[in-house]
């Protein structure tokens, strides 16, 4: 049970994370760029050794990346108006 709520955390915040990324490397900022892809990197591996070991944990993985999505265009939507 704590392995899934992991997965989904690392993957919502994951998502999270993507954008910030996007949003330095559009914008030039290679050291801010450079320290969210490793984040990326390290909430990605977290994800896949859990769901390579147990096929179960893609069920909390694709409900975190769904999570992470939903709740970043909400927040980007907010802030665009």
């Amino acid at each position: 049970m704590l392995q899934s709520i992991i997965v989904y955390l690392a993957t919502t915040l994951g998502d999270i994370v993507w954008v910030f990324y996007i949003r330095r490397t559009g914008s030039g900022k290679a050291t801010q760029a450079a320290l969210f892809a490793g984040l990326i990197m390290l909430l990605s591996a977290v994800a896949v050794t859990s769901y390579v070991k147990n096929n179960w944990y893609l069920i909390p993985a694709v409900l975190g990346a769904l999570t992470g999505t939903f709740i970043t265009v909400k927040f980007d939507s907010k802030e665009k108006k």
